[in-house]
């Protein structure tokens, strides 16, 4: 194996085991769960460099996160995806990551018009949603890191399936499962709600 793969898989051995870690004591950033104590600059940036920085897995809770989830449940309630623009990953991702002679041309129809039918199904399934109030949000437990792959990936991406947004109707709970959600600059995206 070369040394600088052998550098880069162990960048994201310690940064899944440090996923959700504290920080150490006097850290320089204390949400970075160490990574940049290892001689990682998990602020790298993916969109200038053209590069994912693979040892930066975004927060699995934080404020935007959790505002993001609740548009998606208003977006599924109301039925009316375009509540929940700020969920879906963004085109100029799917762009940077996406295999394929004009990704650009294969957002719409892939990705955007199955999220606004998966909302519009969602919507459906449940007596009353209309009523739904918002509870929680909890990212899915195992996150991976996805190779490039022809004809799929032409570089390397955070997934996430099976996040739970838990919600009330009526005082009754329930949760609202989504499928598969990526990284992207930080932040988590819905890549496939149903």
């Amino acid at each position: 194996m070369h040394r600088p793969r052998l550098a880069t898989l162990a960048a994201i051995v310690f940064a899944l085991a440090c996923h959700g870690c504290p920080a150490p004591a006097g850290s320089a950033d204390a949400g970075d769960g160490g990574v940049r104590e290892a001689g990682l600059d998990a602020t790298r940036d993916t969109a200038d460099s053209g590069v994912f920085d693979e040892a930066n897995i975004p927060p699995a809770q934080s404020e935007e996160l959790t505002l993001r989830m609740r548009h998606l449940l208003e977006a599924i309630a109301q039925d009316n995806p375009d509540l929940a623009k700020d969920v879906v990953f963004p085109r100029d991702a799917w762009i940077a990551v996406k295999d394929g002679s004009d990704p650009g041309k294969t957002w719409e129809p892939r990705l955007l018009n199955a999220f606004k039918k998966a909302v519009h199904r969602s919507h459906k399934r449940r007596k009353h949603m209309d009523r739904a109030k918002f509870v929680s949000f909890e990212l899915g437990r195992h996150v991976s890191l996805a190779p490039p792959k022809r004809r799929d990936l032409k570089k390397s991406v955070w997934r996430v399936k099976r996040s739970k947004i838990g919600f009330s109707i009526d005082d009754r709970q329930a949760t609202l499962e989504i499928a598969e959600m990526t990284a992207y600059k930080g932040a988590w995206y819905v890549t496939r709600l149903r």
